[in-house]
């Protein structure tokens, strides 16, 4: 009996090594900059420059810049910021001709955030803004409007503060 009970035990955790899911494991790098880090989708070449950190593949690609805040963000502020952001957007739909498609609010690196998603040609621009004391951290990512927006989505769901 103690034999047939181990063999079902190891059987057991065979069968749990195996993951139990057909589907295919999305596969990230890390990608960190002055204060942050976030995950990019394996083999996209990477590059950083003094304020910016991005992966990119063709015309695709997942990106963080640094900006410093004139006053220091508090959480406090979240209301108040969405109308200069709003006008932001605005203004950069009109520069590239693209049309702003929609808002919403985000968690990222555990900040509540403010995200926008614009489209652009062929392309869709996602952007969240990060806000966290001096400091401003815009992601973007842009992918082709028939792509999946899952490499989006996980920059958000990725991105930390140092």
């Amino acid at each position: 009996m103690l034999r047939r009970e181990y063999a079902l035990l190891v059987a057991l955790l065979i069968l749990a090594g195996c993951g139990g899911s057909s589907e295919p494991k999305a596969a990230y790098q890390v990608v960190t900059g002055a204060g942050f880090s976030f995950q990019a989708p394996a083999g996209w070449k990477v590059e950083h420059a003094l304020r910016r950190s991005e992966a990119a593949s063709g015309s695709e690609l997942v990106q963080v810049v640094t900006f410093a805040l004139v006053r220091p963000y508090t959480a406090a502020l979240f209301t108040r910021v969405t109308v200069e952001l709003d006008l932001r957007m605005k203004a950069l739909a009109q520069q590239t001709g693209g049309r702003l498609a929609g808002s919403s609010v985000v968690k990222a690196g555990g900040v509540l955030s403010h995200a926008y998603t614009m489209k652009v040609g062929d392309h869709v621009d996602e952007y969240a803004f990060v806000l966290d004391r001096k400091r401003e951290y815009q992601l973007l990512c842009r992918r082709l409007a028939s792509s999946s927006d899952v490499f989006c989505a996980h920059l958000i769901k990725s991105f930390a503060l140092a």
